[in-house]
């Protein structure tokens, strides 16, 4: 069976298979190219097409740091943070620098293009969670240590750390992925990278 089938029968939830592309992709014409400026908002328009996003074209900025288009905006998301959020500069700064992110700007990002994509995210229920964790530790003899950030949520946080440190990471969202991604009250984010959910899953 699939991994994202055994996922999804075993965790729940809906799960994405999400790939990285260092160069541009060709365009076909079984490609959708969805209208978003936030890379959550590209994935609340996924249902079961196969998804092209262009991260230089996203207009958010915490999307276009976290996939390496957006060195040149730390400062902007720094006095975001610290005059609508409260946030101190150095806690502000901290935080943005901490966040997982590509140096170079990668060309495209695959959703459900790849049969083995660098990582799998879903939205999943408390509940859903608790049993991918149980599931995780059960198979990997490992406790599940997780350090979570309130910015940054779906793509540097979730995408971009489950690439980079190929671990399981897990996110409550941040404000644009609950207004723009429609990231539900009872939902969470959780990626696994492609290698460790075949592990758990089999």
């Amino acid at each position: 069976m699939e991994t994202i089938q055994r996922l999804e029968k075993v965790i729940g939830g809906r799960w994405l298979g999400v790939s990285i592309h260092d160069e541009p992709v060709k365009r076909k014409e079984e490609y959708v190219y969805p209208q978003a400026d936030r890379f959550c908002e590209a994935l609340k328009k996924v249902s079961l097409s196969k998804v092209i996003v262009e991260p230089e074209k996203l207009t958010c900025p915490g999307a276009r740091f976290a996939f390496g288009w957006g060195n040149d905006l730390k400062e902007t998301m720094i006095r975001k943070l610290v005059d609508t959020k409260g946030f101190t500069p150095a806690c502000a700064g901290e935080s943005i620098e901490r966040t997982p992110h590509y140096q170079a700007g990668i060309r495209a990002i695959g959703i459900n293009v790849s049969k083995t994509p660098e990582m799998f995210i879903a939205q999943l229920q408390p509940a859903q969670a608790m049993r991918l964790i149980q599931v995780y530790q059960k198979k990997l003899g490992n406790i599940f240590q997780a350090e979570i950030s309130s910015v940054i949520s779906a793509c540097g946080n979730v995408v971009v750390k489950v690439i980079q440190k190929q671990d399981m990471a897990i996110s409550f969202g941040c404000d644009d992925s609950r207004t723009f991604g429609e990231l539900a009250r009872d939902r969470l984010y959780v990626g696994l990278p492609y290698l460790q959910a075949r592990a758990i899953m089999d």
